[in-house]
Parts: structure tokens; C-alpha cells; sequence
């Protein structure tokens, strides 16, 4: 291998490599024997097969994979001998392939250097709101609205949408692979949306101990993959109609939500009201935080990586265009781009920190984090978790993990100041973005205009930047 040239752009670098005739050779007849090694065929022995037999039948299919060999033995000995720490792997183009000799560039971007900054002397203000008895009365009504009794119906009646039906149920099936089999007092809600084909309205207009026989085909991308794609036939037994009634908000409701009176029930209350401000004046701290430190670094980034930030944010914002009725212009395009670099510029601040700090995130705060998710698809845990512990949806959870962490531990090392406000105030605090689409008055002087933030928190966070689980 021969290096011929070799360029400098920022944090690109790029290679113009030869490989010589002799070595290509080397790199063919290795990749011969490799396939030899498998090769099957009347009158040899297994393994035995001539090389020239072997280069008759498999020798194209040689040549391109000696080819991305050589390639990628060049940019191991590049990397290996240059000690460069690259963002992505590389690109190569094929400068010339002929006589054997073959000839190619290789593209790297490089992880950007830089020196952390003292951040002692930020300061945030952490919002702290007053938990009014109103505001404790109305989280408990929501609760009690949402929280439904069911009261049996009448002989006569006929199953119909928002009731909840309890039936008997068998399945049978023709595969082999699958049971047959019975559940007894199944409680299907009339019109959930997340059952398997509709499966409620197959109850729909059925009468007390009527039975209902119908097939359902899954789908093949079900998540349980030994139905996907199957028909099963299903015979259900309508035993129990049962209507939705409110609560009446008292001592009854209380207990029906695991409390012996209702001031019990505004204790738990208000101690939910408690955990949600706290959290959203966190994340407005957070959100402060995060553009104080864009002001700090201004260091370059990798192309590759802002580019695959930058279509995530221009979706984001271009949705929002599309519900408001606005145009998505070139300038807002731009704006997008300048959020994705500083969002890639903080990640490795974030990562640094780390490092430096030596924060990780366990395997075990992962598998916290997928049953907190799960737990919020009551009925669809097991199908949530086994979406989330695929190795890719892991990884893509690590950088989010990772970056609460560092935060928290900033906060403990920067200069916190609470200060009292209304929840009224927290809220509209949170819900504050970055308005794309608004019109700001235009600045009466140079030293009265201010930088716009870096991070919007109408964009949300992003995962680019991944850590290697413990």
C-alpha cells in the first residue's frame, strides 16, 4: 500500500491510496482460498477443489470482495498508524482499477478536539411553584373523570361502544404450532383501539350468554411472531354487560383508588402536583443550561453527523410549519441547520464531561427505562419491552440516559437560585419554544438585539451522540 496524497479541510482528511498489482494478487488469491474452503463439487474432496477450478467458477466474485478488502485494510493501517478517531466510518471512490494496480481515495471525519470549560460561574434560577388546594382538587378530579366504575346492565341489554364486555373466550387454530385454548372471564372494553383487528366489534349488538364465532388473520408484523400472519378462529361468550358511571368525588372514589378517605387521596394528590413542577422546573433549568453552554464551545463538527441531526430538526420544524398553514423557508432551513451543529457541538461537550467525570449508564438504568416506558401501555408491556430491547433501539436510548445524568450532575456543581412563582407562570415557562413563524419586533439598536438560543426547546432531544453501555 502506497499512500499518494494526502489533503486537510477542518476535521476532513482525505487519502489517495494505490495498491500495487503484486498485492492485489495476494488479496485475490487469499480470497480464493477463503471460498475454496467451501466450495462443494463432484470428483474432490471437500476443500480440495483446484484454485484455478475455483477462480473459473467464483473468480468475479473474488475480484469485488479482494477489492473492498484492500480498501478496508488501507483505512484500518490510515487510522491505526495516523491515530485518528474518526465520527463514522469513510467514503471511497475508485480513482482507477485496471492492470490489476488498483487505485482509490479514502474520506474520513474526524472526532473534533477541544478543552472543557470552567462552569462555576453560571448561574440558573430554578422556579419553584406554590401547590394551591385548587390546583390539588383539580388533578384528583381529572383522576376521578378518567376513572371509571362499571355497573352490570340489564338482561336486555345489547353490547354497544364505551360498555365493557366479559366473556368467556376459546380459540382453535389449524397450525400445529399453536395452542388451542380457553381464557375465562376476558374483560374487553368496547371500542379499544389497540386490540388485534378491531377485535370488540365482533361483540358489537351481541345479547347476554349469545355466542359469536369469528376469524381474525394477524398481521405479519404482529408483534408476537407466532401469530404473525395467522388466522384463528374464535368463539366468544358474551357473560357480564357492564356500563361506565363517574365516581361521586368522595370517601367511595378514595378507596377506589387505593386511599381510606378522600384527604388522604389529596395528600397522594398533592404530592403528584408536587413531582410534576418539580420535574418541569428541572427541564426548564436544563433547557438553560443547555444554551448557556452553546455560548461557550464553538468548535467545528462533523458534517456527517450534523447532517443526519439536521433532518431530524428540519422534520420537526416542517411539521409544525405544515399544522400552523406557515412556509417552511429557506431561512428557517438554515436556522435548522445552525440548531442541528450546536445540538452535535453539545453532545460531545456532554460525552466529554463524561468521560472526564466517568459517569456511564448501566445496564440496569436502561432496563429501568424501558419499564417506566412501558408502563404507560397498560395491556402492551411485554410487546413495548421486546420493541425497546432490540441492540439498536438500546443504543439509541443510551445518549438521552446519558445526558440527564451529566445535567444533574452540573447542577450540583453550578449556582442554583429559587425563585417563587405561580404555576401559572412554571407553565407557560415550559411550554415556551422557539416560534419559527412569528414575527419579533425588530431591535431599536445593535446593542439591544440578543443571540438567539441555540437549543430550542421546540425541537426535541436528540440520541446522535451514543455511549457504550457498562
Amino acid at each position: 500500500m502506497k499512500i499518494l496524497g494526502k489533503t486537510s479541510d477542518g476535521l476532513k482528511r482525505c487519502y489517495n491510496v494505490l495498491i500495487s498489482k503484486e498485492e492485489m494478487d495476494s488479496a485475490l488469491t487469499l480470497k480464493l482460498q477463503e471460498i475454496a474452503k467451501k466450495v462443494r463439487l463432484d470428483g474432490f474432496r471437500s476443500g480440495k477443489v483446484p484454485l484455478d477450478i475455483v477462480k473459473r467458477m467464483y473468480g468475479e466474485q473474488a475480484s469485488v470482495e479482494s477489492k473492498k478488502f484492500a480498501v478496508e485494510t488501507a483505512a484500518k493501517k490510515i487510522l491505526n498508524d495516523e491515530k485518528l478517531l474518526t465520527s463514522f466510518g469513510y467514503l471511497t471512490d475508485i480513482i482507477k482499477d485496471e492492470g490489476n494496480e488498483l487505485e482509490f481515495s479514502l474520506k474520513f471525519e474526524l472526532i473534533p478536539s477541544f478543552e472543557l470549560k470552567e462552569i462555576s460561574d453560571i448561574e440558573l434560577r430554578k422556579r419553584v411553584a406554590k401547590i394551591t388546594d385548587k390546583e390539588v382538587d383539580e388533578t384528583l378530579e381529572t383522576i376521578r373523570k378518567g376513572h371509571k366504575k362499571w355497573v352490570e346492565c340489564g338482561k336486555t341489554q345489547k353490547v354497544q361502544e364505551g360498555q365493557k364486555a366479559i366473556i368467556d373466550l376459546a380459540l382453535k387454530t389449524a397450525n400445529k404450532k399453536l395452542k388451542n385454548g380457553e381464557i375465562n372471564d376476558l374483560e374487553v372494553v368496547i371500542g379499544d383501539e389497540t386490540l388485534v383487528d378491531d377485535f370488540w366489534k365482533h361483540l358489537l349488538g351481541a345479547k347476554l350468554a349469545e355466542t359469536r364465532e369469528f376469524f381474525i388473520t394477524y398481521p405479519s408484523s404482529f408483534e408476537d411472531k407466532t401469530l404473525a400472519g395467522k388466522t384463528m378462529e374464535y368463539k366468544a361468550t358474551i357473560k357480564k354487560i357492564l356500563n361506565p358511571e363517574e365516581h361521586k368525588f368522595d370517601d367511595e372514589f378514595a378507596k377506589s383508588i387505593g386511599y381510606e378517605n378522600l384527604e388522604k387521596a389529596r395528600e397522594w394528590a398533592r404530592s403528584l402536583c408536587i413531582s410534576k413542577y418539580d420535574y418541569m422546573s428541572k427541564d426548564i433549568m436544563r433547557r438553560d443550561l443547555l444554551d448557556k453552554m452553546s455560548y461557550m464551545y464553538d468548535f467545528d463538527v462533523p458534517q456527517n453527523m450534523t447532517d443526519i441531526e439536521n433532518k431530524e430538526v428540519s422534520r420537526q420544524i416542517e411539521e409544525e410549519a405544515k399544522k400552523l398553514g406557515k412556509e417552511f423557508t429557506p431561512a428557517i432551513r438554515e436556522e435548522c441547520r445552525k440548531i442541528a451543529e450546536s445540538r452535535v457541538r453539545l453532545g460531545f461537550v456532554i460525552a466529554e464531561i463524561a468521560k472526564k467525570e466517568k459517569i456511564t449508564v448501566s445496564k440496569n438504568e436502561i432496563s429501568q427505562s424501558i419499564k417506566n416506558i412501558a408502563t404507560m401501555y397498560p395491556g402492551h408491556e411485554k410487546e413495548v419491552w421486546d420493541a425497546y430491547t432490540r441492540s439498536d433501539a438500546i443504543q439509541a436510548m443510551v445518549g438521552p440516559i446519558l445526558e440527564t445524568k451529566v445535567i444533574n450532575f452540573l447542577f450540583d456543581k453550578i449556582k442554583i437560585k429559587e425563585e417563587k412563582c405561580s404555576i401559572k407562570e412554571l407553565i407557560d415557562l415550559d411550554e415556551e419554544t422557539f416560534d419559527f413563524f412569528k414575527e419579533e419586533p425588530k431591535p431599536k439598536s445593535k446593542k439591544s438585539a440578543s443571540k438567539t438560543p441555540n437549543t430550542k426547546s421546540s425541537v426535541k432531544k436528540s440520541s446522535v451522540n451514543k455511549e457504550k453501555v457498562e
